[in-house]
């Protein structure tokens, strides 16, 4: 599925999905959970969203990587997938990337940023600039867990010049259309990312949320939550801003197209409508 916003055409390439237990997903709201849905699996999808302005070719978070040492966890260790092969078939020419922006530094949002080639880490996109929070990039640096990310998905940008890094609160204007939004919990500095063209709006959400179940039960934080209290309030301010700029949310980990609109009756009662099932919606 295509998506056209405003001058802007979005795309989904997709790496992988992958099924974990609500329980295991929620761990902390088992008390709150409908009759019968702990057992029960949620479908996860891990992808990047590819955005053409014209001008440029954007990459918005670049998946889990191949070849990587993930701490032998088997959603991200030592992948061999044909994510690149689906760039290409997507119409996505690496060179021709111009622009990468991370919603934030884990495993699963930075890993394509580099390839192995020639015996060495490099970057997947030579003639992009790379952009991430400084915030992000000084814990990463610093934390111990991280390093192997470091290494292999963050310091080849930093020796080729390629990364920059911004504050997320007062962030520039990217390609013209593009602007973060902090929305943080999830991780230390995480943020998502605005689209503006034509008047028409897009929400990239990052690690807002993991499952459209969490439009009905916003409160509800996922295993993944680093600041649980802040990550609530991320949550509750990306659905009234999509709600107020009647704006296409494009998720992360959502399955299907991924992409879709907060729909609601009255404001304290949002639901998920996958774009899919729009009679218009662009394929």
């Amino acid at each position: 599925m295509k998506i056209q916003v405003g001058d802007c055409l979005i795309e989904k390439v997709t790496e992988q999905t992958a099924t974990l237990p609500f329980a295991a997903l929620y761990p902390d709201h088992l008390a709150q959970m409908p009759v019968g849905l702990a057992p029960q699996l949620a479908t996860l999808s891990i992808h990047s969203w590819v955005v053409r302005t014209g001008k440029d070719i954007i990459i918005i978070d670049t998946a889990t990587g191949n070849q990587r040492d993930r701490d032998h966890k088997p959603l991200f260790h030592q992948l061999q997938t044909d994510y690149a092969q689906r760039l290409v078939r997507a119409g996505v020419d690496p060179h021709a990337v111009t622009l990468v922006l991370m919603t934030h530094i884990h495993t699963d949002h930075v890993g394509w940023n580099t390839h192995w080639r020639d015996g060495r880490w490099q970057p997947m996109f030579p003639n992009a600039r790379y952009i991430c929070s400084a915030a992000e990039l000084a814990r990463c640096e610093k934390n111990p867990a991280m390093q192997a990310l470091y290494l292999d998905s963050i310091l080849p940008l930093i020796n080729s010049g390629q990364l920059e890094t911004v504050a997320v609160d007062g962030s520039p204007l990217f390609a013209g259309v593009l602007r973060y939004l902090p929305t943080p919990g999830h991780s230390i500095d995480h943020a998502s990312l605005l689209l503006s063209s034509r008047g028409q709006q897009a929400f990239f959400s990052g690690d807002v949320m993991h499952h459209p179940l969490q439009f009905q039960f916003p409160r509800w934080n996922s295993v993944f939550c680093e600041n649980k209290a802040l990550a609530v309030r991320s949550r509750q301010l990306a659905i009234d801003w999509c709600l107020q700029h009647q704006a296409i949310w494009f998720s992360s980990h959502f399955s299907a197209s991924s992409c879709g609109r907060v729909i609601s009756a009255a404001p304290e009662l949002p639901h998920w409508m996958p774009l899919e099932a729009e009679p218009d919606a662009i394929r």
